[in-house]
């Protein structure tokens, strides 16, 4: 048990996040901010809106995503791109 954890950990982690940000409803932004610059009090944050970018990719809103943050769409692909490399590599 502890090697399936430790072999798929990262890849469940990324999975669910993802899935997670699919199912979220990006027009809704009254959570509390889990943004490190934004805490420390900096005005500019280079991932503010990302998750809301992600959200609204999965709607099929580029528009809005690109609007949100243009590295949403991208940030799909990589962890994607993450979690399939993960599933194969631990798969053999």
């Amino acid at each position: 048990m502890k090697l399936f954890f430790r072999k798929y950990f990262e890849a469940t982690v990324f999975a669910i996040g993802l899935f997670l940000l699919a199912l979220m409803d990006p027009a809704v932004s009254n959570g509390p901010s889990l943004c490190l610059f934004d805490q420390l009090g900096f005005t500019f944050c280079p991932g503010d809106g990302l998750g809301h970018s992600i959200s609204y990719t999965f709607r099929g809103e580029f528009s809005n995503a690109l609007e949100s943050n243009v590295l949403g769409p991208f940030a799909i692909l990589v962890l994607s791109t993450r979690i399939i490399y993960l599933l194969i590599k631990n798969h053999n």
